[in-house]
């Protein structure tokens, strides 16, 4: 890891670089150069002159130059969680890990945060939506938005209050009462006013699941925040017997709520947009209803193929209708890797296996042609997830005028790469790159990755300073033995009877898939 020492200007010279045109095709452009001054880039063109002064010339022959990919929802604060959901559904994973911030400290969620934003930045990731159930005091909210901002990740931090507990340990495991404090309320009003201004970095925004709530006080809610410049709210939705058979977006719909991110309704001007995470077993209808109102899905290909069902984000509904707004998302490190590129992967098999899937069993075989492309899913991974934050306009594509957030693949040092980047730049980056190709990432112009490497982070723990990434590591080593060694106090079993108690889930349709 190098010290950020940003120059007043970045030239990338001589890559393929992946531009847009207005259709949202793919233009790979050969031998060009990209310039950025300060946090912009200024210009794309052959052989530009560096500008007088400092400008650091990167040498991007043989290599590709995408546009930093977005995420739309993960849960960064989770890293000393991970590996303990590999073999889980998301029953156990709801109390053996969502419940799991009563175990952290604020330092810990410090530590967490910032490792869960650097593990991002390493696989690409320049721009994420953090579904942030992690605000169990205020202390732990500011410890995570602390991170968040030493990181220098562009983020939306969706405050969210998670499920608290008043009292767990081996014999008992008892809720809070509480479900909004006001000091929560307070707190996120309070961020929102002094981080929500433009060309802040880190914007605050809220996560919201309690939709049993009245309507009244949920729309009072949401208003009050509009006015403290919150722009949007994040939500899970799915249909099944855990999380509920009820239509969550007939509900929305009732509530004036479904929109794009980028016209108010005309009966509610003065909510915040609706970032949807999910949506698995909703009904068609519902579904066409999301695609045409233009309202922000997040799929997450890993977690729901192993605890929710099948990802809608390359349904036929959502590919009809023009207006919808559809992106991808991590959800869990602790289950599943941070490489936005592997999301899209793996959407894309999944499509294609449930397309073949069914045409064997109706006694045909899949011919020549696929479902899906690595267009669209590396669309989703990038333009697409940025229209679905309402930041097409400053991200998502290289454009001269929007932020420079890039990433650099070293394909002509890649083994995986090898032969496929000379084929199509686009298919080399979804279905062969891993992150360890990425040689740089670029965030807001500033140079989070270097020659393959995390640079060194500049972190507010008292008197730690700039760290490399093995003390950052070492700090969250020693952080997981602490949460262990409190987790090792509690009943599992006392807090899933909880879990299923407060969803009134009717646990004789909860059935292992072994």
């Amino acid at each position: 890891m190098t010290s950020i020492r940003p120059p007043s200007s970045l030239l990338f010279r001589g890559g393929i670089v992946l531009t847009h045109d207005e259709n949202d095709r793919v233009v790979p452009l050969h031998e060009m150069d990209v310039l950025v001054r300060d946090n912009i880039i200024a210009d794309i063109g052959k052989n530009i002159s560096p500008p007088v002064g400092d400008t650091e010339v990167i040498d991007c022959k043989g290599k590709i130059i995408s546009p930093g990919f977005v995420d739309t929802h993960h849960h960064l604060w989770q890293t000393q969680l991970k590996g303990r959901h590999a073999e889980e559904g998301l029953v156990a994973y709801m109390y053996s890990g969502n419940m799991m911030s009563y175990a952290y400290t604020p330092e810990d969620m410090y530590w967490g945060q910032l490792s869960g934003c650097l593990e991002a930045i390493n696989a690409g990731t320049t721009t994420v939506l953090d579904h942030a159930h992690c605000a169990y005091t205020p202390d732990h909210a500011t410890s995570a938005l602390t991170a968040t901002i030493d990181l220098g990740i562009r983020a939306i931090f969706a405050y969210t209050v998670p499920t608290r507990i008043s009292k767990w340990d081996k014999s008992q495991c008892v809720p809070e009462q509480d479900l909004i404090p006001e000091w929560a309320l307070k707190q996120l009003g309070d961020l929102s006013e002094k981080h929500n201004s433009p060309g802040s970095l880190v914007e605050v925004a809220m996560g919201f699941d309690l939709w049993f709530l009245p309507k009244d006080m949920v729309l009072g809610i949401f208003g009050a925040l509009r006015q403290s410049r919150l722009r949007l709210v994040t939500a899970h939705v799915g249909r099944n017997a855990f999380m509920g058979l009820q239509s969550q977006v007939q509900k929305f719909k009732s509530y004036d709520l479904l929109r794009s991110p980028f016209a108010p309704a005309e009966s509610s001007p003065d909510m915040p947009f609706l970032v949807l995470s999910h949506c698995n077993g909703i009904s068609e209808e519902d579904l066409a209803l999301l695609a045409a109102s233009g309202t922000s899905i997040s799929s997450t290909p890993g977690t729901e193929s192993q605890m929710m069902g099948y990802p809608v984000a390359l349904d036929p509904v959502l590919k009809r209708e023009k207006a919808a707004n559809v992106s991808l998302g991590v959800d869990c490190h602790s289950s599943e890797s941070a490489s936005i590129p592997l999301q899209a992967r793996m959407l894309l098999q999944l499509t294609r296996v449930e397309k073949n899937a069914k045409m064997v069993a109706e006694g045909n075989f899949p011919s020549e042609d696929v479902t899906g492309t690595s267009e669209e899913v590396f669309n989703l991974a990038t333009i697409r997830g940025a229209r679905c934050l309402g930041l097409n306009d400053q991200i998502g594509s290289i454009e001269v005028g929007k932020k420079a957030d890039l990433v650099v693949f070293d394909a002509a040092g890649s083994v995986g790469m090898l032969s496929a980047a000379e084929y199509d730049p686009v298919v080399a980056i979804v279905r062969f790159s891993e992150a360890a190709d990425i040689e740089c990432v670029v965030v807001d112009g500033v140079v989070r990755k270097r020659g393959g490497k995390l640079v060194s982070t500049k972190v507010s723990a008292e008197g730690k300073g700039e760290l490399e990434w093995r003390d950052i590591a070492q700090e969250v080593r020693r952080s997981q033995k602490e949460i262990q060694a409190r987790i090792d106090g509690l009943s599992l079993e006392k807090a899933r009877k909880t879990l299923l108690g407060m969803f009134h889930t009717d646990v004789s349709r909860l059935v292992d898939a072994v």
